[in-house]
């Protein structure tokens, strides 16, 4: 699959772009949580790779989710918190972060008033207003997990 450079495709700006609702994948909405799509694309027949902006206001979090591939993400402003491997992590404005495909992992919003902003780069990339973007790590789940 040969791939052309689509300037109307391939160029998006992140601050600027239109804020969208997120969901978790039954379909509820993240109170406070929004996001920003940013260049995507298709790089295999069924593989795509993208990058978004997400804000997170006071009192919001990600609950504990998994995604079919790996990302990665880079902390823009604001000071909130990741949940992995039982541990909580502070993060700050220019953390990076890999979390490896299907991976339990969490973030928590803003630890205090300024909102957290970061970017999510992901591959396979889903779009910020899917129900399919993560999948919710429910209890069964979990107690599967740590037999």
């Amino acid at each position: 699959m040969k791939q052309r450079f689509s300037p109307d495709d391939h160029i998006q700006n992140l601050l600027d772009g239109v804020r969208r609702t997120m969901y978790d994948d039954a379909g509820v909405r993240l109170e406070n949580i929004t996001g920003v799509g940013g260049a995507q694309a298709r790089i295999l027949s069924d593989l795509s790779i993208g990058i978004d902006r997400i804000t997170m206001l006071p009192g919001t979090s990600f609950p504990l989710h998994v995604h079919e591939g790996a990302h990665l993400l880079y902390v823009l402003g604001g000071r909130g918190g990741l949940h992995i491997d039982g541990e909580d992590h502070v993060l700050v404005p220019g953390d990076s972060i890999y979390v490896p495909a299907e991976y339990p992992h969490g973030v928590q919003g803003p630890l205090d008033d300024e909102q957290l902003d970061f970017l999510a780069f992901g591959v396979p990339h889903h779009p910020i207003d899917s129900h399919t973007r993560m999948v919710l790590v429910r209890d069964q789940e979990l107690t599967e997990m740590s037999s």
